[in-house]
């Protein structure tokens, strides 16, 4: 997953991490409090992590994450996500049902 974040990240509510190359410790914090995730621009971003424990996420933005293969089922499970964002992952091959 992605080191160097490009941005300092805030579990209270918005993960900001567009244009990162890299991350990791960073998903391994408690996701509940989340509401906000934008990973565009990600573009080694091959694929996300188990997001089962991101109750809250609303809002998901993977704009141009060129690489991404694909999106793990438990996205299907995250009840109040009204917007995702995928346009120009043009490497996306799994979309769970929604």
């Amino acid at each position: 997953f992605l080191q160097d974040s490009a941005q300092k990240i805030s579990w209270s509510s918005t993960w900001r991490l567009a244009n990162s190359r890299s991350y990791g410790k960073e998903l391994s914090q408690p996701l509940a409090n989340l509401k906000k995730m934008n990973l565009s621009r990600s573009f080694c971003l091959k694929k996300l992590p188990d997001l089962s424990n991101a109750t809250n996420l609303e809002r998901l933005d993977l704009y141009e994450c060129i690489a991404l293969v694909e999106l793990p089922s438990s996205i299907s499970n995250l009840r109040k996500l009204y917007y995702l964002e995928t346009d120009s992952c043009r490497s996306l091959k799994v979309i769970p049902t929604l």
